[in-house]
């Protein structure tokens, strides 16, 4: 009997190639969008693991410290009076090869023969035997680095010619004098963007003199916690409580891991919200599953009624329809892999930009495919189709023999149904609103609530679809004829296909309003802070690495310079650096992490930097020399009085910016403590303000306070107040020629157009994912009016032979599917605006701790009306036209 039933189940697949193939493209349109995601985002973060263990090598610690990195004494002090001799004394910095002007590459200062202990990645043995003096060269030549082999392919360079390099302080030359040969992908990827030097050759070029950016320590794990005995040899490893009493108080001994594992922890929000636009793309797939699924049982109605009549159990056809399904999963699953590989490329890109101007600096991603991710992938596929194929698997199992072959049985037994359903999809509503409502801080439940919310909506939407279809009959059934009415009654009787493609429709044109809203707000929320902000009329911009003594004394002679100008009304200026704080706040942005907005003299995006590592216990301080102007630029969000200001400046006081206080639960009044050389200094909360620069957030200091407690690193900008009628861009031409190196000033508005601009970019993927949520919508529309082709044929046949034209028939189909996109767009509106109030006030304020105000746009409205009539409009084109070009005679021979 099995195969019996194998080949009636084989031989009506083949007669339905469209069906197939769209329920194929159903799931593997599903399964490529979660899957280029997952790739992208781990292919990003893992770029960023990689650099680090280009010159971390086997560590297993790491001692770091904030902006001005490390004395290199420290280096000596613990190799020669603690005698740890597994250290390895790092300088990393980027600069720009001149023939390559947008090419960022990581300049990295090592000890050569130290280093070689750590087994970094660019210490493969074939590097080692290039040249048997390349390490000693490297060390005793000044100005001499390495350089990968592609690179040098890439740049036309050989062995012993010139590199030219751009940093912050000019031009350097360097001589090439090895190439190094990865010996796999990842040592490529991450070779094809460094240049290896000694460490006085990365000081000098970095202008770093006399200070490292990190100490490298690899030491025993299990090395017992107790201090070193008398006449310990020279490489005897201190416990890890050693090594931090020997450090100074702005330094840290962290796990090379960790590192890692903080800017995970830092895009978490981020990739939850990426992957959840992915699973809703799967959601719109899993209908579109369904409403195919669903054609292919129904149309053997007949045929599975005659196997049950011969003796064919219950049993036995719902595994043939699980493994149909099984069947067509497996297939979708293997091309939306090949897909989502291919799609994941193009993601990689805007992803990696995303990451690159909110969070940390990412050198060179590209693709990396693991069995683990496309294994989810397939899983997610075949979970899915399996979900969805359930209903009408069992529907089939359960009509009896006698009714399974009345076509009336399904549509009434559907409507019953659709009861059933407005009430389970009120529990799924009021389910969502609950979640929300309790799930406190968490991001995934509240995306949950979301898909719950959708859910009970799409479920909804059959019922909702009936009663338009009665009100458009009474409408225009008492003002025109039958052919007028004949579309609504078309779109009513066949509900149990109709009704899965417009609440599928329905998801995706929903979800694009509430991201339109979301967008639309957040847009003008940012427009009104960062024209709040820009208080000065010109801002410098000093994004060279800060370093304490005689690079900071350059800055306060430039400001001195700039106060001297005639046209010059006033100045302030701003620092941004990194602090320990013993109170287990999390890190915020990187150095140089390249922040999107600018505020009081900092043009942040595009920044430079180390990228050095923003461990849990750092957090980033704003170190503002304010006047009455820039402070005005300050967004409180709470009342504020006339003495704020002179406590902030006076006192022992921060200000902390919004996602700082909801990420760490600061209040005002609460106590934060700060690392100093001298301990831990506790400074009090005075507010806090709005800032959309960052979804970490950061402190607000006084220069009085910083100056007190840390070394003076100089600015990171100035911010510049014109007098009256001063002509701003001859005051700029004059600034210009007090610049230096990579120093630049610019216009508050030049300001507002890059900080517009990264706005932009960091939306772009949200907007490309949207995109393909609406084209899986529009396959299945498409999916379910070429089902209803095949299965009213016999019925099109009749309306041809009463006289209907093409014409007639073209024009009566169109306007099925036209109203079928209006009931779409109809019901996505108040839906669509639930799921931005719900990304407003709850998921984005969760994963990124702001908070904005809800600015309604009629565009978007009309916009997800009109993405619904034309997408179903055009979805119903072709199966109108071939409806259209069927004889009679054949339409009511076919059955």
């Amino acid at each position: 009997m099995s195969s019996v039933l194998n080949r009636a189940s084989r031989n009506f697949l083949w007669r339905h190639p469209w069906q197939l193939a769209l329920a194929i493209v159903g799931i593997a349109l599903g399964v490529a969008v979660v899957i280029s995601i997952d790739l992208a985002m781990e292919s990003s973060l893992n770029a960023f693991d990689q650099a680090g263990k280009a010159f971390s090598g086997v560590a297993t610690h790491r001692i770091v410290a904030g902006d001005g990195g490390l004395d290199e004494k420290l280096y000596r002090r613990l190799r020669v009076e603690q005698g740890i001799q597994k250290l390895s004394p790092v300088v990393n910095g980027y600069v720009f090869v001149s023939k390559q002007a947008d090419a960022g590459f990581k300049l990295i200062g090592i000890d050569p023969f130290i280093e070689k202990s750590f087994q970094s990645i660019w210490q493969t043995r074939q590097n080692e035997n290039t040249s048997p003096n390349l390490l000693t060269r490297l060390l005793t030549e000044p100005n001499t680095a390495l350089i990968s082999e592609q690179t040098a392919l890439r740049l036309g360079l050989n062995i012993e010619d010139d590199l030219t390099i751009d940093t912050d302080h000019g031009k350097h030359w360097l001589k090439i004098i090895g190439l190094l040969s990865p010996n796999n992908a990842v040592s490529e990827q991450v070779l094809s963007r460094l240049i290896i030097t000694d460490i006085a050759t990365a000081q000098e070029v970095l202008e770093m003199f006399g200070r490292l950016s990190s100490i490298e320590v690899l030491i025993d794990k299990h090395q017992p916690d107790a201090a070193p005995a008398p006449g310990r040899s020279a490489a005897y490893t201190p416990s890890l409580a050693i090594i931090r009493k020997a450090l100074p108080g702005h330094a840290l001994l962290v796990e090379a891991d960790s590192q890692s594992q903080a800017m995970r922890e830092m895009t978490r929000a981020f990739s939850i919200n990426l992957t959840a636009l992915g699973l809703l793309s799967l959601l719109v797939g899993i209908f579109l599953i369904y409403n195919t699924m669903t054609f292919l049982v129904m149309q053997r109605r007949r045929l599975i009624g005659s196997l049950r009549s011969i003796g064919v159990t219950r049993r036995q056809i719902f595994k043939l329809i699980i493994g149909e399904a099984l069947l067509l999963a497996a297939i979708g699953t293997l091309v939306g892999i090949v897909l989502g590989i291919a799609l994941g490329q193009g993601l990689l890109y805007l992803i990696s930009g995303t990451i690159n101007a909110i969070y940390f600096r990412i050198d060179a991603a590209s693709l990396m495919i693991t069995p683990l991710q496309l294994g989810k992938g397939a899983l997610l596929g075949i979970t899915a189709t399996l979900l969805a194929v359930l209903p009408p698997a069992f529907e089939a199992t359960r009509i009896s023999p006698v009714t399974v072959l009345v076509r009336s049985q399904l549509e009434s037994g559907i409507r019953r149904l659709i009861k059933t359903a407005n009430l389970v999809s009120g529990v799924f509503i009021l389910g969502g609103m609950v979640l929300a409502l309790l799930s406190g801080k968490s991001i995934a439940l509240g995306l949950a609530s979301i898909f719950l919310l959708l859910f009970g909506f799409a479920m909804m939407t059959p019922a909702l679809t009936l009663m338009f279809m009665k009100l458009i009959e009474r409408v225009f059934g008492r003002l025109s004829g039958i052919l007028v009415r004949l579309p609504a009654r078309m779109v009513s009787a066949e509900i149990s296909r109709t009704g899965i493609a417009i609440a599928a429709l329905m998801i995706a044109v929903s979800a694009t309003i509430g991201m339109d809203l979301m967008i639309g707000s957040f847009r003008q929320t940012v427009v009104d802070w960062v024209q709040t902000s820009l208080r000065a009329d010109l801002y410098v911009s000093l994004p060279s690495e800060k370093m304490p003594g005689a690079q900071a004394q350059e800055d306060y002679r430039l400001k001195a310079k700039l106060a001297e100008l005639q046209d010059v009304e006033m100045l302030s200026s701003v620092l941004h650096t990194n602090i320990i704080a013993r109170d287990g706040v999390y890190a915020a942005d990187l150095p140089g992490a390249g922040a999107a907005i600018a505020r009081d003299g900092v043009y942040a995006a595009g920044q430079s930097g180390t990228g050095a590592a923003a461990e849990n216990d750092f957090t980033k301080v704003s170190v503002f020399e304010l006047n009455e102007k820039s402070r005005q630029g300050f967004i409180f969000k709470h009342q504020t009085d006339d003495k704020l200001w002179n406590r902030f400046e006076q006192q022992q006081t921060v200000i902390v910016t919004e996602p700082y206080a909801y990420h760490h639960g600061v209040k005002i009044g609460d106590k934060i403590r700060l690392q100093t050389d001298w301990g831990s200094e506790s400074f009090e909360v005075l507010g806090i303000y709005a800032d959309y620069s960052g979804d970490q957030g950061h402190l607000a200091m006084s220069r009085r306070n910083y100056q007190y407690y840390w070394p003076d690193l100089g600015y990171s900008g100035i911010g510049v107040y014109a007098k009256d009628g001063v002509d701003l861009q001859q005051l700029e031409n004059q600034i210009n020629k007090l610049l230096t190196g990579e120093q630049s000033v610019k216009s508050d508005q030049a300001i507002y157009q890059a900080s517009m601009e990264v706005f932009e970019q960091t939306f772009m993927i949200t907007e490309t994912l949207r995109w393909l949520s609406a084209a899986i919508a529009f396959v299945g529309v498409f999916s379910a009016l070429m089902a209803l082709q095949f299965e009213r044929t016999r019925q099109l046949g009749i309306l041809r032979a009463i006289g209907i034209t093409s014409r007639q028939l073209t024009v009566l189909i169109t306007g099925e599917t036209g109203l079928m996109g209006l009931v779409a767009g109809l019901i996505a509106i108040p839906v669509g605006y639930i799921v931005a109030y719900m990304l407003i006030f709850v998921i984005y304020q969760r994963s990124f701790g702001w908070t904005m105000a809800f600015h309604f746009n009629s565009g978007v409205i009309f916009q997800g009306l009109a993405l619904a009539l034309i997408a179903a409009t055009l979805a119903g084109i072709l199966p109108a036209l071939k409806m259209a070009q069927t004889k009679p005679a054949e339409a009511l021979r076919s059955e």
